[in-house]
C-alpha cells in the first residue's frame, strides 16, 4: 500500500515539474534570438537581395509545409509558395523593414507559439507606410510551421510601460 501511495505522489508531482522544465525553453519577454527573430532578421537583409528570397534560404527558417496567414487569408504554403509571394512583394516594393526588437513578445508555455506584436515599416511607389502586426507563429522541430498575423495600417501610441 505504501508502494501505490508513493507512485501516485510521484505522478501528482510530475505535472508541477514538467512546466519549469517547459519554462526553460519558453520567454515572458521581448528576446533577440527565437526562431521568429531570427527569421524576421534575415527577411529583413534577404529583401535588400534581388537573389535573396529563394525556397532553400526559407527552408533554413521554416518547415516544408509552412503557411503565411494574413488577415485570416492564407497568402502562401510551401517553400516555393513563401519565395513567391516575398519575391512578388520585393518586386512591387521599394523597401520594407520588419522592426526588431519587437514592441511586444513572449511564447507559449510548451514554446510551441511565439506570440508577438510589431511594426513594419514600406516604401511603395515613394509613399510610406506604417504596419501594426500582432499574431503568433506555430514552432515545429525549431522551424515555423505557421505564420498567423493581424496586421493593420498605421501607428501605434504611446506604449503603456515604454
Amino acid at each position: 500500500m505504501k508502494q501505490i501511495l508513493a507512485a501516485v505522489m510521484a505522478l501528482a508531482i510530475l505535472p508541477i515539474a514538467t512546466p519549469a522544465i517547459a519554462a526553460e525553453q519558453t520567454f515572458a519577454h521581448v528576446v533577440e534570438d527565437d526562431p521568429l527573430t531570427r527569421m524576421f532578421r534575415w527577411w529583413n537583409e534577404a529583401f535588400k537581395d534581388a537573389d535573396g528570397f529563394t525556397p532553400q534560404a526559407f527552408s533554413q527558417y521554416f518547415t516544408d509545409d509552412a503557411v503565411l496567414r494574413v488577415n485570416g487569408t492564407n497568402r502562401a504554403r510551401g517553400l516555393v509558395d513563401l519565395a513567391a509571394r516575398f519575391r512578388m512583394i520585393q518586386k512591387n516594393t521599394e523597401a520594407v523593414e520588419i522592426k526588431i526588437p519587437f514592441v511586444e513578445a513572449f511564447s507559449s508555455p510548451d514554446g510551441s507559439k511565439i506570440f508577438t506584436y510589431h511594426l513594419e515599416e514600406a516604401v511603395e511607389k515613394g509613399k510610406a507606410s506604417h504596419s501594426m502586426v500582432m499574431g503568433y507563429a506555430e514552432i515545429r522541430g525549431g522551424k515555423i510551421a505557421l505564420v498567423n498575423f493581424f496586421n493593420i495600417e498605421g501607428q501605434p501610441g504611446p506604449i503603456a510601460g515604454k
